[in-house]
């Protein structure tokens, strides 16, 4: 309204005060912004403004005396009656101290800013304090024929406007990275496919989310992963700056980059001209964070999963877009990470076929539909058993035994693994105690564990709970972690893992050489057992490779005098080039495939009783030859007849 009542000329030496003859209405500014329309016209489009605006307008003279105030700036400065005509504006509001002392130069000690409202200086708050409401000033200039008339417009106080504007700012960008905000994200992703509808030119969005960020996150602190979500942003900020001159066609529109939270970013990339020109961006993504970056004194190389989809090539609504991208991301990380894939109809199959299982697993969990398998391991030169490894198994109603390779890494990718490894924890310390009772030897049982299980804050005491239960030893549980697991070398896991040494809890690192293995780890952490993965028995001893690295293993074991336990012994010919390298058990078909308990119960019963038979000639070889003429046979030699 400023532009329609005033024109902003500046602070114009003013002539001193004279008493303007000025009516009720504010026919003294009639004339301003008054171009090219009729007097008639101006007056009425001024009075609709005047009257019915919501901007504070107060006209005054040169000598600062209030002549008119249009209804808004009445109620903000309480103006009731009439008595107010020809009153300083300073009994209003608190102007500056040289301004209320002279009449000559007012204006010029009235500089435009935030000014106490006199009229609520009386108004109490709910506290008891004074309440002291602000406005902000500006001064312009209005004419009233040839004569100049200060028009004051009065607002919402500057500070006030900052703290709106910051507000607005937080609703709609990330305080972190400074892009936009998952609202402010949705927002714009709307906006886009409406124009790509109306212009049929398609439009891709990326879905981004970092490799194990989660990991830079855990063993650097959440300050330094914030710090470098800082630079992520930026480096995705200047490679979309470059990214039109290398697109298949020309493009008008802008990239939009956001960060939904945590390490997920997505970018609107409108104008696109098919999937060739979003997979040269998606390219371009990815080589600019492949770079080895400078972070904290350290070279760290970060790399990001991307799924993209397509509109209107795909006809979805607004969050169709997006689940279609987070699919597509989905398949980059299941293709090893550091990828981009296409949303695809056979991928969307694929989901549907992935969210049935989720859900059967969910109320699997719920039905107990779970149960346990056990697989023995033996002493390599005796073969008398040791112990078992507890392997889930899902018999699922109408489908049967589901493969371990179909659910596991579901249950790991939902965080389901948490719940059903609980469960798995409880129930093998529960079953030693039932072998326990009908008198089988103290058996000892591995569990594996899961990256995720072992983020749980309450693992330790689930697994100190679960043994005191079943009043088992803890040395009789043995807890197996993959080396990949091992290399997170976080505090976290250290500090987990200390704990279980305390406890007594034995720890297993399991498929042994198939992971970044390191001598490093092997000597911070207790490790008991070592288990040779099987893809290193399968061809023994026929394959020189093979043997090569089965000995150096055991010999690794034999010098860190850690137990060395090879899995996937089939033949007796790999075990016995086993039992000459000094390997101490074995694990695999050869001895025993994996059972329920049920059914390796009276397997176990009957290895056990075998032993038993194979120990008894060998306990008289001992004796020395009174303690034969001593001993008591009468109950065990028969009467002859």
């Amino acid at each position: 309204m400023a532009q329609m009542v005033a024109r902003c000329v500046g602070r114009a030496h003013l002539a001193p005060a004279r008493e303007l003859s000025l009516q009720d209405g504010p026919t003294e500014l009639q004339e301003a912004g008054s171009s090219g329309r009729s007097r008639g016209s101006s007056k009425a489009v001024f009075q609709v403004l005047w009257e019915q605006g919501d901007q504070a307008v107060v006209v005054c003279d040169d000598a600062g005396r209030v002549r008119n105030a249009n209804p808004v700036a009445r109620q903000l400065l309480q103006l009731g009656g009439d008595h107010w005509r020809g009153s300083p504006l300073n009994d209003w509001l608190v102007l500056p101290e040289a301004a209320a002392h002279t009449e000559t130069d007012f204006w010029r000690h009235v500089p435009d800013g935030d000014y106490g409202v006199r009229a609520a200086a009386a108004t109490e708050g709910e506290t008891g304090n004074t309440a002291a409401p602000t406005v902000s000033l500006r001064v312009c200039m209005g004419r009233h024929g040839s004569r100049p008339v200060p028009v004051i417009l009065l607002g919402q106080p500057r500070d006030a406007v900052r703290l709106q504007q910051t507000v607005e700012r937080l609703a709609s960008y990330d305080s972190l990275t400074g892009l936009h905000n998952r609202d402010h994200f949705r927002h714009e992703l709307a906006r886009a496919m409406e124009r790509a509808r109306r212009s049929s030119k398609p439009m891709a969005l990326f879905f981004l989310d970092l490799d194990r960020f989660k990991l830079i996150n855990d063993s650097l602190g959440h300050g330094a992963g914030d710090q470098l979500l800082q630079k992520v942003a930026q480096l995705l900020t200047a490679c979309l700056r470059g990214s039109d001159a290398v697109l298949v066609g020309p493009r008008t529109a802008a990239a939009t980059l956001s960060r939904l939270g945590g390490d997920e970013f997505t970018i609107i990339l409108e104008d696109v001209g098919g999937v060739d020109d979003a997979a040269i961006v998606a390219r371009r993504l990815l080589e600019a964070l492949s770079q080895p970056l400078d972070f904290m004194g350290e070279e760290i190389q970060v790399s990001t999963s991307i799924g993209i989809s397509l509109y209107p090539m795909h006809d979805v609504d607004l969050d169709g877009m997006i689940r279609h991208a987070d699919m597509a991301m989905y398949r980059s990380k299941a293709l090893g990470r550091n990828t981009y894939s296409f949303f695809s109809d056979d991928l969307n199959a694929a989901v549907k076929v992935r969210l049935s299982l989720e859900g059967s697993l969910r109320r699997a969990l719920e039905r107990q539909e779970f149960q346990l398998f056990y697989q023995p391991k033996a002493n390599l030169k005796s073969r008398h058993v040791t112990g078992c490894e507890a392997l889930i198994r899902w018999h699922c109603p109408g489908r049967g035994m589901v493969p371990p390779d179909r659910f596991i890494s579901v249950l790991e990718d939902t965080g389901l693994i948490v719940q059903a490894g609980a469960w798995v924890i409880r129930e093998a310390c529960a079953q030693m105690a039932r072998w326990d009772a009908l008198g089988l030897p103290p058996f000892s049982v591995a569990v594996n564990l899961s990256a995720r299980q072992l983020r749980q804050a309450h693992l330790v005491a689930l697994v100190r709970d679960s043994l005191e239960q079943a009043g088992i030893a803890p040395n009789r549980l043995e807890l197996e972690l993959t080396e990949s697991l091992l290399m997170e070398d976080t505090e976290g896991n250290r500090a987990v893992l200390a704990a279980f040494a305390q406890l007594g809890v034995r720890l297993a690192i399991d498929d042994f050489g198939t992971g970044h293995s390191s001598l490093s780890y092997l000597r911070r952490l207790d490790v008991d057992t070592l288990k040779m993965d099987r893809s290193f028995v399968m061809q023994l001893p026929e394959n020189p490779e093979d043997a090569a690295i089965a000995t150096a293993v055991v010999a690794l074991g034999k010098s860190l005098d850690i137990h060395v336990v090879a899995e996937g012994v089939e033949t007796e010919a790999q075990a016995r080039f086993l039992t000459g390298l000094g390997c101490h058990e074995m694990q695999g078909w050869l001895l025993c495939k994996a059972l329920p308990a049920d059914a390796l119960t009276p397997w176990l019963q009957e290895q056990h009783n075998q032993f038993l038979r194979q120990q008894r000639p060998s306990g008289f070889q001992g004796l020395e030859v009174t303690e034969l003429v001593d001993l008591d046979l009468s109950g065990m030699v028969k009467a002859r007849p």
